[in-house]
């Protein structure tokens, strides 16, 4: 008798979770913001192809979908450091940025040196923590950082944050080569073919480098302790970290290498009711099982009170709203 008890108590318990499941991933009702007006935002990206392009194409499609009075648009751009320039400038509503750009735009430094510190920029979310690193092939003798020395490297996309920090690294660590700027699939077929001994590659996976990797050996340069700790000390934005095992076919360990947050930010001037609503669908259990398919790095939205203590950046009212809630 208790082994039937028992059982129809497991069979209660899986029933009730999978209807909790379904309730919660159910499709949300449309949402109305604003006074009936339809207003427009739009949200900078990437290049057409780019992961974040992708991401945020996503991310607007959800957000038509299910919202009423608002309708949002993807720009694209070259990147991170664009991104955060014309946000800051409030050429754009919303965007995707490295936390170093978002820094430097506040306080007036780095690339952003010259220009006024700039307080139009809030931050809506951790969208994911990235990777940056050097990627080369098997056989070209480059087994190092430092072996990179007097060759031709792709630094990344030009205005692309992966440049950036290419450039950032290259510069710390005194290692001079023959820098290009290429298109990140590009730069995987250069490389392919010879034409360049290295890439910058911000991100993981890159469909660039899974490509690569299904045709050639490919290695990934680690960072030594004492490169990543340079690193870090010039540049409070960045932390030490490690591209996971098997990331990329032919990568059968884990390669240290620095890591850096990567932002939903918005411009001061959109609405609360707008940050707050859209970062509540895109958290909701639909909306993490939608963003997720179209690319996984939605899946840890998040926020960290550290955002604030350590790099001094500003939340947007709105999300606060919602996280803090």
């Amino acid at each position: 008798m208790k082994k039937h008890v028992l059982f129809i108590g497991v069979i209660f318990f899986m029933v009730f979770s999978f209807v909790a499941y379904a309730q919660a991933t159910a499709a949300p009702e449309r949402i109305r913001l604003g006074d009936g007006r339809t207003q427009f935002y739009s949200f900078i990206s990437s290049s057409a192809g780019g992961t974040w392009y992708t991401m945020v194409g996503g991310a607007i499609s959800l957000f038509n979908e299910y919202f009423e009075g608002a309708r949002f648009s993807i720009e694209a751009s070259g990147g991170s450091v664009e991104n955060t320039r014309r946000l800051a400038r409030g050429e754009v509503d919303f965007g995707i940025a490295y936390s170093s750009h978002i820094y430097e735009a506040m306080s007036g430094t780095g690339l952003f040196e010259g220009e006024p510190p700039n307080d139009n920029i809030r931050v809506v979310a951790r969208i994911f923590i990235s990777p940056h690193k050097f990627v080369t092939l098997q056989g070209f003798g480059i087994t190092s950082l430092s072996d990179m020395e007097g060759r031709t490297v792709s630094l990344g996309a030009a205005g692309s944050g992966t440049s950036d920090n290419s450039r950032r690294t290259l510069r710390a660590l005194g290692i001079n080569v023959n820098e290009v700027e290429m298109m990140f699939s590009d730069a995987a077929r250069a490389l392919q073919d010879g034409h360049i001994a290295a890439l910058g590659q911000g991100g993981a996976p890159a469909a660039g480098i899974v490509e690569l990797a299904a045709t050639r050996d490919i290695h990934i340069i680690p960072f030594s302790e004492e490169e990543l700790r340079i690193m870090v000390e010039l540049n409070p934005y960045f932390a030490p970290g490690e591209l996971p095992a098997h990331t990329y076919q032919g990568q059968p360990e884990a390669v240290p290498v620095f890591t850096f947050s990567v932002y939903w930010i918005a411009h001061r001037d959109v609405p609360d009711q707008v940050v707050y609503e859209s970062l509540r669908l895109a958290a909701s259990e639909y909306g993490l099982a939608h963003l997720s398919t179209v690319h996984r790095q939605w899946a840890t939205l998040s926020y960290s009170e550290e955002d604030e203590n350590i790099l001094g950046l500003v939340f947007h009212p709105g999300a606060l709203a919602y996280w803090r809630q």
